[in-house]
């Protein structure tokens, strides 16, 4: 009997388990957008999210980290677009542009984002 109970705890733990695995696995959404950049992105080295995606972007002062196509990592954190406005832009990524010399004003930038602290940059 004790044999059975011990047997049910442990059954009941592991579908906890892939339950919470599922729910991690949901809140994980793949999303892609395009931003065109501008003149202020470059020389201040950040990168604008639009109103629409912030919700899938980490929060202010929380990493996060740009994957350019050829597999480069950037790491910054998220920030307010200006006092008072929840996340908004991602600063710190002049090398970004210093090894992409094509992106230039009016840019068109495709952004996947792949996971809440991870977004790839397609062009």
């Amino acid at each position: 009997m004790a044999e059975n109970s011990k047997m049910s705890i442990e059954n009941s733990e592991y579908l906890n388990n892939s339950q919470n695995r599922q729910e991690s696995q949901q809140q994980t959404v793949e999303v892609e957008f395009e931003v065109a950049v501008k003149d202020w992105w470059i020389e201040g080295g950040r990168l604008v999210i639009p109103k629409e995606y912030r919700q899938y972007f980490p929060k202010p002062g929380e990493p996060i980290v740009l994957i350019d196509y050829e597999g480069r990592m950037y790491r910054s954190k998220m920030h307010n677009l200006w006092q008072g406005v929840d996340v908004g832009r991602i600063d710190g990524i002049k090398p970004f542009y210093k090894n992409h010399p094509s992106v230039a004003t009016s840019t068109k930038l495709r952004i996947k984002v792949t996971g809440k602290s991870t977004a790839v940059v397609l062009l």
